[in-house]
């Protein structure tokens, strides 16, 4: 793992941390697909809902994942950054 110069956190609780971004980008793209099977199974319906909520847990899984690299790369440049010279 890629340590900040400024992260002090231990190599532990940097895994945790790891641990939990997976697990919620996980539960981001399988609880909404879960919900349409159940909203399926009390409509009658053909796995209208399924099919949507798992479409919709997949784009914001992939929403989160853009926006937690791009956090994590913008904050490595802008601690690598130098501050300009005057």
């Amino acid at each position: 793992m890629d340590r900040h110069p400024q992260d002090d956190r231990s190599a532990i609780s940097l895994a945790y941390a790891w641990a939990t971004r997976v697990m919620v980008i996980a539960a981001e793209m399988v609880v909404p697909g879960i919900v349409g099977v159940w909203i399926d199974r009390k409509l009658g319906t053909l796995l209208v809902f399924a099919l949507a909520g798992f479409a919709l847990g997949i784009t914001l899984a992939i929403m989160h994942l853009v926006r937690m690299t791009k956090s994590d790369t913008d904050s490595k440049f802008s601690i690598e950054k130098k501050p300009p010279r005057t």
